[in-house]
């Protein structure tokens, strides 16, 4: 995979772990959106990465369809609007739903690019275990500083 200097990109690779985006390609179900989950999540990721979040859903032609039609629904609802209270929850609902395209993208393109698409989730759940274990056996070697 190409070394993305797209911050929320690389935010969702750091959040999302192997057996959370092989879900996402299952089910993409607001439940497993794990690391956005409330109204403050969502705006606070939205608000740190706005831009490079709309960059990535014009560029992905994939992605752009489904921007696209949630951009013209909330144009749609907001024009139904008849208070702020109704406006604010119509915004709210858009931006989950434009974050919930960007972290999907994102997840899709994770997979493809770890040849993840077709493993099974077994095969995933051991990808996942054998990086932890690198991982820890790596921590393990600095805190001993370096011995082997």
């Amino acid at each position: 995979m190409q070394d993305y200097t797209n911050d929320a990109v690389k935010a969702i690779m750091a959040d999302y772990t192997p057996i959370q985006v092989k879900t996402l390609m299952h089910d993409h179900d607001e439940k497993n959106f794990v690391h956005h989950q409330t109204t403050k999540e969502i705006v606070d990721f939205y608000a740190e990465h706005n831009e490079d979040i709309h960059h990535w859903l014009l560029d992905d032609e994939n992605a752009f369809e489904y921007y696209y039609q949630a951009m013209g629904a909330y144009n749609l609802a907001q024009a139904k609007c008849t208070s702020e209270k109704e406006r604010f929850q119509v915004q709210n609902a858009y931006l989950k739903d434009v974050v919930y395209i960007f972290i999907a993208t994102i997840a899709y393109d994770l997979a493809a690019s770890h040849d993840m698409l077709d493993m099974s989730m077994e095969d995933v759940e051991n990808y996942q275990l054998a990086k932890e274990l690198q991982h820890a056996k790596t921590k393990l070697t600095v805190i001993d500083g370096g011995k082997k």
